[in-house]
């Protein structure tokens, strides 16, 4: 394209496409947070509105920055909003790919949670490097050196995310060929595993397209000409959006961590779920758990060979140790580093995941009946032995 004098961009941004990609953005993601709503999936899919926010905002900038090309600041708001949408709508990914693990436990490599944590972590990382890579990229008011080290940033940030991409998509196929072998890969899991690689492979190819235009430099083909960016960057991130919403995962997958896939690949059952009973931030700093690997600690019960009623014992065995954490007292350390109670397994965010997982949340009152109800039948039993 011909170069403007004095545009940031290189040349004349396109005033028509950016609103027509914004309003098709803010569609998608009103009607991602409808179905979202609907499903109840909010652990699997809750993010999936903030992705579209995300571009909406980023292209309503850009539309802005069509009729001020001069403007670097407009530049630098609308290229970091674009850059920031792609690794949330792959987060979304590792989310799937985790409530996927939790539906057949037994298929499951690792404990699904720290699957998600591990890139999770990732995907933080990537997007740090990112937003900080871009936003000295199109400044151009650093020096060269500065968006030479901005470059580099990205190209890490986007190597980094495609690595992180192989992984998670071998994950997903030695879950699929388990699944397939033990006859357990109804048309629900067909369905979601191939929406997932469908749409990890866009953000792929969108992501191999900012490999090479960030290897050319600012003074490449890829940057100094905008049909590019429109195509591989804006036209696949909604093909990915509009299909994540026509094939939308809360429609195949359960609401909670806890309902899993019977192994006769069909029947639903509700256990006790595949848990972490470990402090948030070692799961975080810890997501695989080598402590307990060392340990023998992260040996769980297979609640999924159990028999019908030995699942509901163990589920309701759940239901009286959390009632028995929640009516615990909370140590004096505990409420002074968390004096909002956050954290922990009776906080605030246990207690909206609960939500988000259709469980109801605890409350004193509930904890005191199951409690009591516990008392009740353990009395009742003892008496019968005395009989």
């Amino acid at each position: 394209m011909t170069y403007v004098d004095g545009s940031v961009y290189y040349y004349a941004p396109n005033k028509v496409a950016p609103a027509i990609f914004a309003v098709l953005f803010a569609i998608s993601g009103v009607v991602h947070f409808i179905q979202t709503w609907r499903y109840g999936s909010w652990r699997t899919t809750g993010l999936m509105p903030w992705a579209a926010i995300l571009l909406t905002t980023g292209f309503a900038f850009r539309e802005y920055g069509a009729f001020h090309y001069k403007n670097v600041d407009i530049l630098i708001v609308n290229s970091v909003l674009i850059f920031s949408g792609p690794p949330v709508y792959a987060l979304i990914n590792y989310m799937v790919l985790s409530r996927i693990l939790y539906y057949a436990p037994y298929l499951s490599p690792l404990h699904p949670g720290r699957v998600l944590t591990t890139f999770l972590a990732a995907d933080l990382l990537c997007e740090v490097l990112l937003v900080n890579g871009v936003q000295r990229v199109v400044n151009t008011r650093f020096s060269d050196h500065q968006r030479s080290i901005g470059e580099d940033l990205v190209k890490a940030g986007l190597l980094m995310q495609a690595i992180f991409f192989i992984i998670f998509i071998m994950i997903g196929v030695t879950f699929q060929w388990k699944a397939t072998k033990a006859g357990v890969l109804n048309v629900k899991l067909q369905r979601v595993l191939y929406v997932m690689y469908v749409s990890s492979l866009i953000i792929t190819a969108r992501c191999i397209y900012r490999i090479v235009e960030y290897f050319q430099g600012y003074t490449g083909q890829l940057f100094t000409h905008e049909v590019y960016f429109w195509v591989f960057e804006a036209s696949l991130m909604w093909v990915n959006t509009a299909m994540l919403n026509v094939f939308h995962p809360g429609r195949s997958l359960p609401r909670s961590n806890k309902v899993f896939l019977a192994k006769d690949g069909v029947t639903e059952l509700h256990g006790p779920g595949w848990k972490d009973d470990r402090n948030v931030l070692l799961t975080i700093f810890d997501p695989f758990d080598i402590g307990g690997l060392i340990t023998g600690r992260d040996k769980k019960t297979k609640f999924w060979e159990l028999s019908p009623q030995e699942l509901e014992a163990l589920t309701e065995k759940d239901r009286i140790e959390r009632a028995e954490r929640y009516a615990r007292p909370r140590p004096a350390w505990r409420r002074f580093v968390d004096p909002f109670h956050l954290f922990d397994h009776t906080g605030k965010f246990q207690r909206m995941f609960d939500w988000m997982d259709g469980e109801e949340p605890l409350t004193k009152a509930t904890a005191s009946s199951i409690l009591q109800s516990n008392k009740h039948k353990e009395g009742q039993k003892e008496a019968s032995l005395n009989v």
